[in-house]
């Protein structure tokens, strides 16, 4: 019979879990009548243990009006409060990279923000740099400013929210649920006779506790990324300005220096070959001598023939 009894109020408590804190539950039928635990169980889904009394909870387990109304108020209170991740994408053209890079940082951290991670390419002429920071919520709009006000010009700018109230409420709901449940389960393992209710216990009461953990893990995660806003910025420099003539293109002074050089060389050439040409004149001047007298002869030797 205790073996029985420990079997019912165990798997009363696990439906009860997994029912909510709806009034008409299985578990209530399944448990003795007459079981303080299994009343107890049967009232952790409608409201905290400590407060049944206090609000008013009935014989059967059902909350009071007056319970459900402070339920639904704290529900509408945290769904006011909206928890939203907010992200931004910003693309920058700046005259300093590196200026720019220390002005964000100081900035960053004065607004009670860290850096979550840099990184640049390029040379120290054309160094490009993309960082993330994260500042707290409230700041998030000062934040998004101060980028603004570092840029010469601003190339691109997105911004999104992902709104995570109603996954967190609803992870708030199971976790008082699971952990009432537990409780509850603390309580019965107490009050195990034998070692085999004593291990059918602690196996569940271990199976509520790591979904807990896990509830409160991810609550957690979704509070923490609320709280602080992402701001990834792409800094650029700004393009030079290219000249209408390139200092490496057409020049007109050089130009005509290299004309006139051209011109003397030619003068220097011409007179050189003047000069050469007069000292050797003795040597070709007697070449072209010869060979007008010997041409000269040939031409007159078919005339004497003629003649004769």
């Amino acid at each position: 019979m205790v073996n029985n009894k420990f079997l019912l109020l165990a798997v009363a408590l696990v439906l009860s879990a997994c029912g909510g804190s709806s009034a008409g539950s299985p578990v209530t039928q399944s448990a003795p009548a007459n079981s303080t635990e299994a009343m107890t169980a049967e009232e952790a889904p409608a409201a905290p243990a400590t407060d049944a009394s206090e609000n008013g909870a009935v014989a059967g387990g059902a909350p009071s009006d007056q319970a459900r109304t402070q339920t639904e108020t704290q529900i509408d209170q945290q769904a006011f409060e909206r928890m939203v991740i907010k992200t931004a994408d910003m693309s920058i053209q700046v005259l300093d990279v590196r200026a720019a890079e220390a002005a964000l940082r100081s900035r960053t951290a004065t607004l009670g923000g860290y850096i979550v991670q840099s990184q640049s390419t390029g040379s120290d002429e054309y160094m490009a740099l993309n960082i993330s920071v994260r500042v707290p919520s409230n700041r998030f709009d000062e934040a998004l400013g101060d980028v603004q006000g570092l840029a010469e010009e601003v190339l691109s700018s997105a911004l999104r929210g992902d709104d995570v109230t109603e996954e967190f409420v609803d992870l708030d709901s199971r976790r008082q649920t699971l952990e009432a449940t537990r409780d509850r389960l603390r309580a019965l393992l107490a009050e195990a006779k034998t070692v085999e209710d004593t291990l059918m216990v602690n196996q569940t009461l271990t199976e509520y506790q790591v979904e807990i953990d896990q509830i409160v893990g991810r609550q957690k995660f979704l509070s923490q990324s609320s709280a602080m806003s992402t701001i990834n910025v792409a800094i650029a420099p700004v393009p030079a300005v290219e000249p209408i003539v390139s200092e490496d293109g057409w020049q007109p002074l050089t130009v005509a220096q290299d004309s006139l050089r051209g011109l003397v060389g030619f003068g220097q050439g011409l007179a050189t070959l003047l000069i050469v040409l007069l000292v050797w004149s003795p040597v070709w001047g007697t070449l072209l001598l010869v060979v007008w007298l010997f041409a000269r002869r040939l031409r007159g030797a078919p005339r004497q023939q003629q003649a004769g």
